[in-house]
């Protein structure tokens, strides 16, 4: 069920596409263990089957690109997207908002991965130890997506109608209120054009001589 505020989007990381033969193999200061890139992609294609393929060069160019950036925008690119982190947490621990097991598992993959200190290129890496962290947020993120448009209208909704209801809100009630609203969606609709049909003018059933 979607509603009418979706995720924002960003401009995407600058990704190359794979090339037949690798030319760089450090991020930054970080030489690239390709056993750790095939790992890396392996997560990536778990989470999101039809994600591209990461390789050295794309990552390479990527740290180039995010050197090449000011500080403070460098960093706030990265925030941008581990900041979906929390957001992804806290839906996923809401008791009120039962999720598929697949999109569960996928977030706590996500959280695990992000939280580990040793991954694809170490958190503790000045600048870059956040960059993979955030590429594989990008890469899974059109999996999650739609289910965090959801929730966030879920939140407001709960919010909203929380106090009216005087009780815990829970998904089933949105699902119904947002499918009672679609249902008289569709029939203002249906009124709106028949109101605007175009008659053809009255048969004139005398003709006075």
């Amino acid at each position: 069920m979607r509603h009418p505020a979706p995720t924002p989007t960003e401009p995407p990381l600058p990704m190359q596409p794979p090339r037949a033969e690798h030319r760089r193999h450090q991020a930054g200061p970080i030489n690239l263990d390709p056993l750790a890139i095939d790992a890396f992609n392996a997560l990536v294609h778990r989470l999101h089957p039809d994600a591209p393929h990461v390789d050295a060069d794309a990552l390479a160019s990527m740290a180039r690109w995010l050197q090449a950036q000011p500080p403070a925008q460098a960093a706030a690119l990265l925030h941008s997207r581990l900041g979906r982190l929390a957001e992804l947490r806290a839906m996923r621990a809401d008791t009120a908002w039962p999720l598929d097991p697949a999109q569960a598992a996928r977030i706590d993959a996500l959280v695990e991965y992000v939280r580990r200190e040793d991954d694809l290129i170490p958190d503790a890496v000045p600048l870059f130890g956040a960059l993979d962290d955030a590429l594989l947020l990008e890469l899974a993120w059109p999996m999650l997506a739609d289910d965090v448009d959801d929730y966030r209208d879920f939140c407001r909704f709960r919010d909203d109608a929380g106090p009216v209801m005087g009780r815990a809100v829970n998904q089933i009630d949105w699902m119904r209120a947002r499918g009672e609203e679609g249902a008289l969606w569709e029939q203002l609709h249906r009124v709106h054009a028949h109101a605007y049909v175009q008659h053809e003018p009255p048969v004139r059933m005398f003709r006075v001589s």
